[in-house]
């Protein structure tokens, strides 16, 4: 049985959470709003494409794509 991979646009933050924009490229408007959430929390990230099942324990890949919210957060 083979497994199906999907490709999903999220937000990864530094802190290791992440926030899923969905299946589909985002639009810059969506890009720059998940941005400034994460500034006003003085967080920052990246928006990345994670390819895997999201649902499963298998290999999950991440190609980060822009820095976005607090670009001067160093951690």
């Amino acid at each position: 049985m083979r497994a199906e991979t999907e490709t999903r646009w999220i937000v990864l933050g530094t802190d290791g959470r992440h926030v899923s924009l969905g299946r589909t490229k985002p639009s810059e408007a969506e890009i720059a709003t998940a941005s400034d959430a994460l500034a006003a929390q003085g967080l920052s990230g990246w928006l990345a494409r994670m390819q895997g099942n999201y649902y499963s324990w298998g290999c999950m890949t991440f190609e980060p794509i822009k820095r976005v919210g607090n670009t001067l957060d160093t951690e």
